[in-house]
């Protein structure tokens, strides 16, 4: 089959890929300014959760991913190749939604076209180096690189809002305490007490501080130990915490106390497991780098600069 016209232009591309993103810009700022707004005009507060963003900004971000694909292959393919390779991805990530390997379908429809795209970019960075030299050559190392963090951010966020898990239970003292759906238990190990800061009126301390000592468990196994501090200000009437945060290769343990009983000696924590979410920080330093790099090409003397397009 032989397609009539240039559908797939670079410069036909380039415009999808322009109008992808500014729809982006355009949800996520809305999303953002409606709280405030509400707030504003009629005085009640409002949060938007993730699922508004997900369902709004999911397709289009998709749309990015398979626009990078193409844009990359227009340069050395044929429409009809690009058109059959992107096709290719579109039908993988349906095959899988139906298969379900990983039990999210949203992680199932995304993961193909995302493995596809990488591999892709990889393919035109190995080209690159070996077919450039000097400022062409970081010139095209800096925009892939920045191309591979883009694709981790979209993956991470996608993904790691899909499948994130949320629990929270009373925990006592030296008793170990597990979740319903989290492979995670913890053990409250130490609470102790105490004022802090400068006396004011009658206490001995502006703030009264709750430490809290504890282990977790990840699978009936020891993974890690941490500390919490429940913060009461007297001072200024109001409470705050701390929380534990640990970010693992492919997901994040996030734990935060939400209330105590001091004489019960009881503490309710609330964990959260985010996988994925360390795509997004990768992406956010893959990002960095590859802007790095561009602008180290710009440094280097125009004398430098040979090699193929």
């Amino acid at each position: 089959m032989k397609l009539d016209f240039n559908l797939l232009s670079k410069d036909n591309l380039v415009s999808a890929t322009v109008f992808s993103f500014a729809v982006l810009v355009v949800l996520l700022t809305i999303g953002m300014l409606t709280p405030l707004v509400i707030k504003l005009t009629s005085g009640m507060e409002i949060s938007m959760s993730a699922e508004y963003f997900n369902l709004r900004t999911a397709p289009f971000a998709i749309l990015l991913v398979l626009l990078l694909s193409a844009c990359i292959l227009v340069e050395k393919y044929s429409q009809k190749q690009v058109f059959m390779f992107v096709g290719g991805e579109v039908i993988a990530s349906l095959l899988f939604l139906l298969a379900s390997p990983t039990g999210d379908w949203k992680t199932d429809l995304v993961l193909p076209m995302f493995i596809g795209t990488v591999l892709v970019v990889l393919y035109r960075l190995v080209k690159i180096i070996n077919e450039r030299s000097g400022k062409v050559l970081l010139r095209g190392i800096g925009a892939h690189v920045i191309h591979i963090g883009i694709l981790l951010i979209i993956f991470g966020v996608i993904v790691s809002s899909t499948m994130k898990i949320e629990e929270s239970a009373i925990h006592m003292e030296n008793i170990e305490s597990s979740f319903e759906d989290i492979d995670y238990s913890i053990m409250v190990t130490d609470m102790t007490s105490d004022y802090e800061g400068n006396p004011y009126r009658e206490y001995p301390g502006s703030s009264y501080i709750t430490h809290v000592e504890f282990d977790v468990y990840k699978n009936g196994a020891y993974f890690d130990s941490g500390t919490l501090d429940y913060v009461t200000d007297i001072k200024w009437r109001q409470t705050y915490t701390t929380t534990y945060i640990n970010r693992g290769l492919f997901e994040e343990l996030f734990i935060a106390p939400r209330a105590l009983d001091e004489k019960n000696n009881k503490i309710d924590l609330y964990v959260r497991v985010v996988p994925f979410i360390t795509f997004v920080w990768a992406g956010n330093l893959m990002m960095l780098l590859g802007m790095i790099i561009l602008l180290a090409q710009g440094l280097l003397p125009k004398g430098k600069s040979h090699g193929g397009k």
